[in-house]
């Protein structure tokens, strides 16, 4: 009886030291540190949900339904190799992306290596990347390096939850994949996703950590990175005003890829500080209006430039006809522009641009690129430089009495097309789209104006001039006041019931009511035709001039200028009305046609003139924007981020002494504390050796046993006191009554002064800031790793263990 006690006690023990699941014939052993099988069919879930947030950047979806299948493939590779040794896995994961990657090159009919090959489909999109905003066209090289990427990222995921293990950092790809549509575009990641995005990493941690005390501040990390990856994009972002005051350059109001643009305008308009942006000087001594980029689809209710493949646009080193330019009816825009404190990805150039010529040495037109139908030009990489100077030779359309006169007479309804470029029939559609759910009131108002004029050109003067009637009033504050400044169609509504706005209103207004009657639209920014003039004969320019103005194609003139902006001192806006009657045209000026190898007979239109005074434009009032606020809260979450481990740690510990002096489990919470602070130094537990029952247990006399020939011997007299108490208080028959809470909170106090004593300064700093005892699922942890499928181990008396963390 007695001998057969100690053989069923070692049966046990040799059972326990059996894989699970190696009971069964054929069945890899389960080994201890293999991972469940749902945390790895769900690692990559959290990356592949932020990965929808990229749908902004890049046009459709099959490029996710793709990532989706790669990361489907990826954990179906890691679950077959699941039970064998962490390198194997490895190895099997980076196999499988390989070949992964080259399986969906051939898919995508790029050859199977040209994901890697920058002269292939690899350099393709990066070009694309770099050569246009967002969202980018999808091409099969784009689709290609787009489904791989996400395919790589949940390999990392994969990496992180089932080969590292540490599952708790298997959220930062997904943060890090939630972060650049913000930090590209300017918006944050939709709400919807950055909730699900959190389900999916909090959900994944609860499968993979226990106890509960170790998920709560992981939980509380992965919530601080996901407010991150939402406010920081909003709060502080890249094209921030204030910028201007550190780098002495004001940041354009519109940057490829990102929406609100004419919002951003407003903001800059109401800046308090006038700075200089550039100066021009032009060949025939008038002012002109230039042009940064042209904004042309409103089919979602928001003013954006159309998407462009940049990657095969001419460079700008190179002429080009002016599109949608008659050149019979246009007046010239020669002038010499340098650059004093603008920077953008958009050089300010006049309507109907043809050429541009670089003198200076900071200015590579190499690098710069000519914008399909708008005859603007934008940066391929590099910003506008402070004294960047050039040449820029075009020719624009205003409206006027000139122009009246031409319609009038009949001849713009027979020469459409004929003489110039015409704008492509895509272009047209594009400039002639609405949302279908555009108020009904904005057609209305339309009609009512125009409606029952007989051509485009009359209806399009007919709107100018309404806009340009006492009936509205020029104000920068009133849109901010009564929340409706923007440019979308509820604006709109809004601002022809209100009747108070500023550029931004006037021209998209006009714009969207020329579509309803059927003439394509657009909307140019840039800044309008200056009055300051230095005395040597230059123009300067500042942000105050910063402006907006619709361009409507009439058939017969091309694109047309007009200026519903109604003059005031605030809007330092001259008027539109040409003093010029139809006449032969001298010798020079009208660009000359396609083909064409002398100057077309025509008068031109002149370009609006400033007739106010300089700096009349200043605002009366507003907000800076975002400003030193922004930049603030900016730092302040940057500051919560760095420092909350330290916080989570110093409120552990606390709660901890207050156990310890409240005798609720004074011993356990003492060596619980002293545990984190040796991992917190750098100390780890030695491993077990194998087939050591003994050794591998996890009591805490075993875990000292191992820890004394690690820490430093200083420490070992309070480790070895702490433990007696453990044994006392678990043991005892008065149980934590007969602990000497006062000699375990000292021991715990004099723990960590030997600790601090025996490492460098910087890994005591470390210890306090990132102290590596808060990583769940670590080796650092007291409690090990462990696998919840492993068969129980017992104690040398045969009975079950304690729970983890009870001993």
């Amino acid at each position: 009886m007695s001998g057969g006690h100690p053989a069923g006690g070692t049966a046990i023990a040799d059972r326990s030291r059996t894989p699970a699941g190696s009971d069964r014939p054929g069945r890899p052993a389960e080994r201890s540190d293999a991972p469940a099988p749902w945390v790895v069919a769900l690692a990559p879930l959290p990356v592949l949900i932020a990965a929808l947030s990229m749908r902004p950047l890049v046009q459709g979806t099959a490029w996710w339904v793709s990532g989706v299948v790669f990361a489907a493939v990826l954990v179906a590779v890691v679950l077959a190799v699941r039970r064998r040794a962490p390198g194997v896995r490895f190895i099997a994961l980076v196999v499988a992306l390989v070949v992964g990657s080259c399986v969906a090159a051939v898919a995508n009919d790029v050859h199977p290596l040209g994901w890697l090959d920058r002269e292939g489909a690899l350099g393709e999109a990066l070009a694309a990347i770099r050569l246009n905003p967002a969202p980018l066209p999808q091409s099969d090289a784009i689709r290609l390096i787009v489904t791989i990427a996400i395919g790589w990222v949940a390999g990392v995921s994969l990496f992180l939850a089932a080969i590292a293990p540490t599952v708790a950092l298997a959220a930062v790809p997904a943060l890090v994949v939630l972060i650049v549509p913000g930090v590209v575009t300017g918006e944050p990641a939709s709400p919807v996703l950055v909730v699900l995005v959190g389900v999916a990493f909090l959900g994944l941690l609860w499968l993979s950590v226990r106890p509960v005390q170790r998920a709560f501040p992981a939980a509380v990390v992965g919530a601080i990175g996901l407010v991150v990856a939402v406010g920081l994009p909003v709060l502080v972002p890249i094209n921030a005003s204030w910028l201007s005051g550190v780098t002495g350059a004001l940041q354009a109001p519109i940057q490829p890829g990102r929406p609100g643009t004419l919002l951003e305008l407003g903001r800059d308009l109401r800046q308090p500080n006038e700075l200089e942006v550039f100066r021009y000087r032009t060949a025939d001594g008038q002012p002109e209006y230039l042009k940064l980029a042209d904004l042309d689809e409103f089919g979602t209710g928001d003013w954006v430039p159309t998407v462009t493949d940049a990657s095969d646009a001419a460079t700008a080193d190179r002429q080009q006809w002016a599109v949608g330019i008659n050149p019979r009816l246009a007046s010239r825009g020669d002038l010499t522009v340098q650059i004093t404190g603008l920077s953008s990805n958009y050089l300010p150039v006049p309507g109907g641009a043809a050429s541009v010529e670089s003198q200076s040495t900071n200015l590579d037109l190499s690098q710069w690129r000519w914008m399909g139908d708008s005859n603007t030009v934008r940066s391929t990489g590099p910003v506008t430089q402070r004294g960047s100077t050039y040449q820029v030779f075009g020719a624009s359309t205003w409206s006027g009495e000139y122009l009246d006169a031409i319609a009038a007479s009949g001849i713009l309804g027979r020469t459409d097309g004929r003489g110039f470029t015409a704008p492509s029939d895509a272009q047209l559609r594009t400039d002639l789209a609405l949302p279908k759910d555009l108020p009904r009131d904005i057609r209305q108002a339309a009609q009512r104006v125009a409606g029952g004029l007989p051509n485009d050109y009359a209806r399009a003067r007919a709107l100018e001039q309404w806009f340009r009637s006492d009936l509205f009033t020029y104000s920068e504050t009133a849109p901010v006041e009564q929340g409706y400044d923007g440019d979308s169609m509820d604006v709109i509504d809004t601002f022809l019931r209100v009747r108070q706005g500023y550029c931004v209103h006037f021209a998209s207004s006009m714009a969207v009511m020329a579509r309803t009657l059927g003439i394509p639209s657009r909307i140019a920014v840039g800044y309008r035709a200056s009055s300051d003039q230095t005395e040597d004969g230059e123009y300067t320019v500042s942000n105050r001039q910063l402006h907006s103005w619709p361009e409507l194609y009439i058939r017969g003139a091309g694109w047309v200028s007009f200026e519903p902006t109604p003059s005031s001192d605030a809007a330092a806006q001259a008027g539109t009305e040409s003093s010029a009657a139809p006449a032969p045209a001298p010798s020079e000026t009208p660009l000359p046609a396609p083909g064409e190898t002398a100057p077309a007979e025509a008068s031109p239109t002149p370009t609006p003139s400033a007739s106010t005074e300089p700096g009349a434009a200043a605002s009366t009032g507003g907000s800076a924007g975002p400003g030193a606020a922004g930049l603030a809260v900016g730092l302040l979450l940057l500051l919560a981020v760095l420092v909350a481990p330290g916080v989570v740690r110093v409120v552990r510990r606390r709660r901890r002494l207050a156990a310890v002096r409240a005798g609720r489990s004074p011993a356990l919470q003492a060596w619980r504390e002293v545990l984190d602070d040796v991992a917190d130094h750098g100390y780890a537990p030695g491993l077990a050796p194998p087939g050591d029952a003994a050794a591998a247990a996890r009591t805490a006399r075993a875990v000292l046993g191992r820890l004394a020939g690690i820490v430093p011997a200083t420490v070992l007299p309070h480790l070895t006191s702490i433990v007696d108490a453990v044994d006392l208080e678990r043991f005892a028959a008065e149980g934590a009554a007969g602990v000497d809470t006062e000699a375990l909170r000292r021991a715990v106090l004099e723990a960590r002064v030997a600790l601090d004593a025996s490492v460098p300064r910087a890994r005591v700093a470390r210890s306090r800031l990132f102290p590596p005892s808060l990583l769940p699922s670590s080796a650092w942890s007291h409690e090990g790793r462990r696998s919840r499928r492993a068969a129980p181990r017992v104690s040398a008396a045969g009975a079950p263990p304690r729970p983890p963390g009870s001993r």
